[in-house]
C-alpha cells in the first residue's frame, strides 16, 4: 500500500466523519469573530488562532482517528497488510495538516485579505500542524479510550501553549525559544510582519528538528503500542460497560452506581467535574495580573461579560461529558439493551438529564463568588443559574445527536466553545438591537440577563430575557431529543 493510496483512504474517512464540515463551520465562526476585533489587535489575535487551532485539530483529531481504528479492528488489518509504519504516519500527518492549513488559509483571506507572505504562511502552518499530529500520535498510541487520552493531552497541550504568554507580552523571556511552538509563532508571524533573518533560520531549523524528533517518537510508539499489541490481540474487542450488571438494584440505581464508579475511577471525569472550578480560580487570581500586563484591552471594563462567560463553564464541560457518555453507550449497544428493561431509552435520557442538569445548577451557583468579578442578588442569581444549566442538555444532545460515534463527537465538540463565546462576544462588541441576532445561540439570553442585572436593569427586563432563554433551549432540546432517539433506533 502506497502513501498515495493511504492518503486517499484517510481523506475519504475524514470527510465521512465530518472533519471538513466541522472545520468549515469553525472557519466561518473564527472569521466573523476576528473581523469584529479592533484593527490594533486583529493581527496578533489572528496569529494566535492560526497557531492554536491547527495544532489542536491535529492533536485531538489524530487521537480520535487512531482510537477508532484500534477499537474497530482497522489497525489490525492495516498492520497485517503491506502498509508500513512510515506510510501510515506520513498519511495521517499530511491529511490532517492539509485540513488545518486549508482552514487557516480561509480564515486569513477572510480577515486579513491577501496582504501576507504565502511562503512563510504555508511553511509555518504546515510544520506546526505536522508537529502537533505527530506529538498527538505519540500520546494516543498507548491508550484504548478517549477519556484516558484527553486527560493525558493536558500534559502536552499546556507546555506547548506557553509561548503564547510571550506572544501577548504577558511574560517575556528568552527561555520561550526552547519551546518548538515558539518557532511556530515566529514563522506564522513572519507572514504578516518583517522578521529578522536569524529568527527565521531558528524557526525553520527548530521546527524541522522538532518534527524529526516527534516522528521518531511516533514511529516507536506505533511499533511498541500498536504493532505488538495487535499481534497479541488479533481482533478488536469492545469492552462492554457494566451498566446492566446488578439489575437487582433496579435500572435507575444501577445507572447511578455505575456512573459513580466511572466518575471515581476515571481521572478524566474527575478533571471534567473539577475543571469549571479550576477555571474559576484562574479567573479569580489571573484576570487582574493579565489586565495589568496587556495594553491592548481593558479587561476590567468587560468584567460583566467575563462573569457571564464563566457562568457557562459548568454547563459546557458537563454537557461535553454527558455527550460522550451517550455516544459511548450508543456505540456499545447499551441503549439498545435498555429497551428490554423497565427504564427504556427515554428513561435513560431522563436520568442523564436530571443528574447532569442538577450538577450544572449547583456548580453554576458556586461560580459567581469563586471568580469574584461581580455580585448578583440571590433571586435573579438562582433564576439565571437554572436557565444557564439548561445548556448542559443542549451541549450534550448536540454532540450525541449530530455525531454518529466518538470520532465525530470530537469534531462536533469543537463547536461547543463557540456556543458560549459567540453570544458573550456579541453582547460585548455589538450594539443593540443588532446583538439580538445572537439570540439564536441558546446561552445568549442567560448571559444577557446576567449583564443586565449587573447593569441595574429592571427585574421585568431580566425576567423577559430568561423567559426567552427557557423557550429557546427547551425547543432546541426537544428537537435534539427526537434526532438522538431516531439515530439510536
Amino acid at each position: 500500500m502506497s502513501v498515495t493510496t493511504m492518503l486517499r483512504w484517510d481523506g475519504r474517512l475524514q470527510f465521512r466523519y465530518g472533519f471538513y464540515a466541522v472545520y468549515a463551520v469553525v472557519t466561518v465562526l473564527f472569521g466573523l469573530g476576528l473581523s469584529g476585533l479592533p484593527a490594533s489587535v486583529r493581527t496578533d489575535t489572528l496569529v494566535m488562532v492560526l497557531f492554536a487551532d491547527p495544532g489542536f485539530l491535529g492533536f485531538y483529531f489524530v487521537g480520535a482517528l487512531v482510537l477508532f481504528e484500534k477499537n474497530e479492528g482497522v489497525l489490525h488489518a492495516l498492520v497485517s497488510s503491506p502498509l508500513s509504519a512510515d506510510e501510515y504516519l506520513v498519511s495521517k500527518t499530511l491529511s490532517l495538516s492539509f485540513i488545518a492549513t486549508l482552514g487557516a488559509l480561509a480564515i486569513t483571506l477572510f480577515v486579513h485579505g491577501t496582504g501576507f507572505q504565502p511562503g512563510w504562511f504555508l511553511l509555518g502552518l504546515g510544520l506546526t500542524a505536522g508537529l502537533f499530529v505527530l506529538v498527538g500520535f505519540s500520546a494516543v498510541a498507548r491508550f484504548d479510550s478517549l477519556n484516558a487520552y484527553f486527560l493525558t493531552a493536558i500534559v502536552y497541550i499546556v507546555p506547548l501553549s506557553l509561548p503564547l504568554l510571550d506572544h501577548f507580552a504577558v511574560v517575556e523571556s528568552p527561555l520561550f525559544y526552547l519551546f518548538p511552538t515558539q518557532a511556530s509563532l515566529v514563522l506564522i508571524g513572519a507572514a504578516f510582519e518583517a522578521t529578522p533573518a536569524w529568527e527565521l533560520a531558528y524557526a525553520v531549523g527548530y521546527l524541522v528538528v522538532g518534527i524529526g524528533v516527534a516522528y521518531v517518537l511516533a514511529r516507536r510508539a506505533f511499533e511498541r503500542h500498536i504493532v505488538r499489541e495487535t499481534e497479541r490481540k488479533p481482533t478488536a474487542e469492545v469492552e462492554r460497560g457494566s451498566l446492566l450488571s446488578g439489575r437487582s438494584l433496579g435500572p435507575v440505581a444501577t445507572l447511578a452506581v455505575t456512573d459513580l464508579r466511572n466518575w471515581v475511577r476515571d481521572p478524566l471525569l474527575l478533571y471534567i467535574g473539577l475543571s469549571p472550578f479550576l477555571l474559576g480560580l484562574l479567573a479569580r487570581f489571573g484576570v487582574a495580573p493579565i489586565d495589568a500586563a496587556v495594553e491592548f484591552v481593558d479587561l476590567a471594563a468587560y468584567s460583566p461579560e467575563l462573569l457571564a462567560a464563566f457562568l457557562f463553564t459548568p454547563a459546557g464541560t458537563l454537557g461535553f461529558a454527558a455527550g460522550f457518555f451517550m455516544l459511548e453507550d450508543r456505540e456499545q449497544g447499551v441503549l439498545r439493551a435498555l429497551r428490554a428493561t423497565p427504564l427504556t431509552g427515554r428513561g435513560y435520557l431522563a436520568y442523564r438529564g436530571a443528574v447532569f442538569l442538577g450538577l450544572a445548577f449547583v456548580s453554576t451557583l458556586v461560580m459567581v463568588p469563586l471568580v469574584d468579578l461581580g455580585t448578583l442578588p440571590l433571586v435573579p442569581y438562582l433564576a439565571i443559574a437554572l436557565v444557564a444549566s439548561l445548556h448542559t442538555a443542549v451541549a450534550g444532545l448536540l454532540m450525541a445527536s449530530l455525531a454518529a460515534n466518538t470520532v465525530e463527537g470530537v469534531g462536533v465538540s469543537k463547536l461547543l466553545g463557540f456556543l458560549i463565546i459567540a453570544p458573550v462576544a456579541a453582547i460585548a462588541l455589538v450594539t443593540e438591537p443588532l446583538q439580538f441576532l445572537a439570540g439564536v445561540l441558546p446561552p445568549f439570553w442567560a448571559a444577557k440577563a446576567t449583564i443586565a442585572v449587573l447593569d441595574g436593569a429592571a427585574l421585568a427586563t431580566v425576567g423577559g430575557y430568561l423567559a426567552v432563554g427557557v423557550v429557546v433551549q427547551v425547543a432546541l432540546i426537544a428537537l435534539l431529543l427526537r434526532l438522538f432517539l431516531r439515530r439510536a433506533d
